[in-house]
């Protein structure tokens, strides 16, 4: 196996209002934790957020996967028939995948993170051919979009190996949005912190990731 081959290689999806640069610098202490086992790229959403609805980045760096209301706005707890971007976003992110891959795993924030279990599910029902590997979805929660409801249908639980990571001190996603999205997974490894809305990094939890990618990575070294 040649060294580029010994680690693992992990697209990484950021949330709304952020971007990849965003992430790659939030995600410092986490990805040098984990530099042992894998490698990351970042990749930005196609979609510029308003620069009014603020709690962002930079304006340049506002970017979302997509919008649950038509002037361009998003917001996870609130129910919607809206899914503006949506498409656009799947798209660009096999687009990515196809030019940059293959990719052994995703890891996603938020927004990216609800974006990324649909995506699974959409595998599971057959309107995705795409290979995503395994997913580590952080502060990840249902999608209260309507036309998204089709696939959390009990016939699509997604057997891509799965770890959710979801703060019990979450103000922006509530703590039951983060448990609904459990039984979507087959089976996966599920993290609580008591933090909130972020990547939590302390010596238990990066143990907790350390074992999931050496698992993974023994997995891509049998193949």
């Amino acid at each position: 196996m040649s060294a580029s081959t010994e680690k693992l290689k992990i697209l990484c999806l950021h949330g709304y209002r952020q971007s990849a640069q965003g992430f790659r610098e939030k995600t410092g202490s986490f990805r040098k934790s984990l530099k042992k086992f894998a490698d990351f790229v970042f990749l930005d959403a196609p979609h510029k957020v308003c620069a009014e609805q603020g709690g962002g980045e930079d304006n340049d760096q506002c970017l979302g996967w997509w919008f649950s209301r038509e002037d361009n706005y998003y917001r996870a707890v609130e129910y919607s028939d809206i899914h503006k971007g949506f498409s656009q976003s799947v798209e660009h992110v096999c687009q990515f995948i196809r030019e940059q891959g293959p990719f052994d795993g995703v890891l996603a924030f938020s927004q990216g993170a609800c974006f990324l279990s649909l995506l699974c599910a959409m595998k599971k029902c057959g309107d995705l051919d795409l290979d995503l590997g395994f997913v580590m979805l952080f502060a990840a929660f249902r999608s209260r979009c309507s036309p998204h409801a089709k696939y959390y249908s009990p016939d699509h639980v997604s057997s891509v190996p799965a770890l959710l990571c979801i703060g019990e001190g979450d103000e922006v996603i509530p703590l039951e949005m983060g448990n609904e999205l459990i039984e979507c997974f087959n089976d996966p490894v599920v993290l609580y912190h008591p933090g909130g809305h972020f990547l939590p990094t302390q010596p238990e939890q990066r143990k907790f990731y350390q074992n999931f990618l050496e698992k993974r990575l023994a997995v891509k070294k049998s193949q």
